[in-house]
């Protein structure tokens, strides 16, 4: 299946056409697409760490404070 949504207030990077961008969706693939020319772009693919690999990315939650 895929899922298809516009991407608001983008400027296509190759007609430069205002609100023009779509993106598609599958369950392993991402990609845009504009509407008005042919251009199309696949989404990088980051690397994955391995578990010996640390990260400086850490999850941060904020919590309200009680008064």
């Amino acid at each position: 299946m895929i899922k298809k949504r516009f991407i608001a207030g983008v400027n296509c990077p190759k007609c430069n056409t205002f609100d023009s961008i779509v993106m598609f969706t599958t369950v392993d693939r991402e990609w845009i697409e504009c509407i008005q020319c042919d251009y199309t772009d696949n989404r990088p693919e980051f690397p994955t760490l391995s578990k010996t690999q640390t990260s400086d990315i850490g999850v941060v939650q904020f919590r309200p404070s009680k008064h």
